[in-house]
């Protein structure tokens, strides 16, 4: 059991939402995790459904950005193998410790947050091909389909932000 168990990538992406003094950010919680439940339950109370072709068609785009995200992470990996060199000037040496520490950090929560987004969209892959081929309620399972897709949204956009961060700051110290 212990092979499939997935928790500890939700814990992973999960403390990326921490300060640096290890604070779980409740700002942060509700923007990812209860606005999209939120969005769902709207959806739900305004008897509001995808429509099935939606459904259809997320199943492809899902499966899509979870072969793409691993590309990603491939990405990620040969970023962190990539040494940078020491500065010869002492004075230099702290401040480039320090940047060191961060790319290794910034390298590692944005490995956790692609991880996490691979798994969401297996999930949404997953849901959604049960709610394409059961009679589940439409309106329940439209909710569920919003819920997933404004959380990965908002995820993803997480995710390019770090990742603009990381691959800008890998081009500066390239051009030095």
């Amino acid at each position: 059991m212990q092979k499939i168990n997935v928790s500890s990538i939700v814990a992973a992406h999960t403390n990326t939402l921490r300060d640096d003094n290890g604070h779980l950010q409740f700002l942060d919680v509700a923007t990812f995790f209860v606005l999209p439940v939120l969005l769902g339950g709207m959806m739900a109370v305004m008897c509001w459904q995808v429509p099935e072709k939606a459904l259809e068609l997320s199943i492809s785009v899902f499966s899509i950005f979870a072969a793409l995200l691993l590309s990603v992470q491939v990405a990620l990996y040969s970023v962190s193998l990539r040494a940078i060199a020491e500065p010869e000037d002492q004075r230099k040496k702290k401040d480039f410790e320090d940047r060191q520490k961060l790319r290794k950090i910034l390298i590692k929560e944005l490995n956790d947050n692609v991880s996490y987004l691979i798994l969401l969209s297996v999930v949404t892959v997953t849901v959604t091909l049960a709610l394409f081929f059961t009679a589940s309620p439409r309106i329940w399972g439209s909710a569920i389909a919003v819920a997933l897709y404004s959380h990965f949204l908002l995820t993803i956009l997480m995710v390019i932000k770090r990742a603009s961060i990381v691959f800008s700051r890998e081009y500066e110290q390239a051009s030095h």
